[in-house]
């Protein structure tokens, strides 16, 4: 199957939501705690390990960065939360435009939520859940660097995630040994051609 993601570019970053492009076509989130392992999974989907860029300094996203896959289809990637190091006051800037963002956005289709396979469903992780719900925004839970625990602990940490949230879809991924990026990407044209 021919990779829809591999002529994915990065449009721009957008902080205030008066800059936000046009509202029309498909717009995926993804979202996820600082060193969740999401920026290499935006590389291993894209198959550009360059478009993301990976920092030893997690947090370092202090903008909505939108990446163009088709002429009407984007990504978002958000700041990671958690132990971000962009300084409270920037945090507190793109706060605000996100819940504008969750609550007037048509072309929000789905939310990615990046969660570390060995830390899941962290109280942080679980406000982008309710997040979602409350606007009935679809999400799936992706749960990565899943090389870094057993099959079987694998299996168990994702039936735990199935029982315990309303997630349309949970999928292990390790972008390192590139598990589940076929998965994964499957999931998300499902939701280009909604």
């Amino acid at each position: 199957m021919k990779n829809p993601f591999k002529n994915t570019t990065f449009l721009f970053g957008v902080t205030k939501y008066q800059n936000l492009p046009e509202d029309i076509g498909t717009e995926i989130i993804l979202s996820g705690r600082s060193n969740a392992g999401k920026s290499s999974a935006l590389n291993a989907i894209t198959q550009n390990r360059k478009l993301a860029r990976i920092s030893k300094t997690p947090g370092r996203t202090t903008e909505i960065n939108f990446f163009q896959v088709e002429e009407n289809f984007k990504l978002l990637d958000l700041p990671g939360y958690g132990f971000a190091k962009s300084g409270h006051s920037r945090r507190k800037d793109w706060g605000p435009l996100l819940g504008k963002y969750f609550e007037n956005r048509n072309a929000l289709k789905v939310v990615l939520i990046f969660m570390d396979i060995r830390h899941p469903l962290k109280p942080i992780d679980m406000e982008m859940i309710k997040l979602s719900e409350s606007f009935q925004i679809p999400y799936i839970a992706v749960l990565t660097k899943s090389d870094k625990v057993s099959k079987n602990a694998s299996m168990k940490t994702l039936h735990a995630v199935k029982e315990s949230t309303n997630a349309s879809d949970v999928i292990s991924i390790s972008a390192l040994k590139g598990v589940g990026i076929d998965k994964l990407s499957k999931a998300l044209i499902k939701y280009l051609n909604d």
